[in-house]
């Protein structure tokens, strides 16, 4: 496999700069865009074979429960499906500039 020096070298940067985690880094590895030495000099770590878990901002926690709609939300009283309170507004039909088209 040809070593891409240019990715290996943005990678790293990236990385350095905490834009890339040692997740996605090991994704790299996975489809072969840098080898596991790569990894290493990148990360610090040996790359095991599998990609390391690192829990993420929009990964939720195991323990929290996800929520759910239930439905209960009362129905509105005044006798409109609860969307816009204004009417729609109707503009003349037909009305012309009174300019004569070519």
């Amino acid at each position: 496999m040809e070593e891409n020096t240019f990715l290996y070298n943005a990678i790293k940067l990236y990385y350095s700069k905490g834009y890339y985690d040692k997740q996605q880094v090991a994704r790299f590895v996975e489809l072969g865009k840098i080898t596991r030495e790569q990894y290493a000099a990148i990360t610090g770590e040996v790359y095991s074979g599998t990609v390391p878990t690192e829990p993420t901002p929009e990964t939720p926690p195991a323990t929290e429960e996800p929520t759910t709609d239930t439905g209960s939300e009362t129905p509105p009283t005044d006798g409109t499906d609860g969307g816009d309170t204004e009417p729609p507004s109707e503009g003349p039909s037909g009305a012309t500039d009174g300019s004569a088209g070519a």
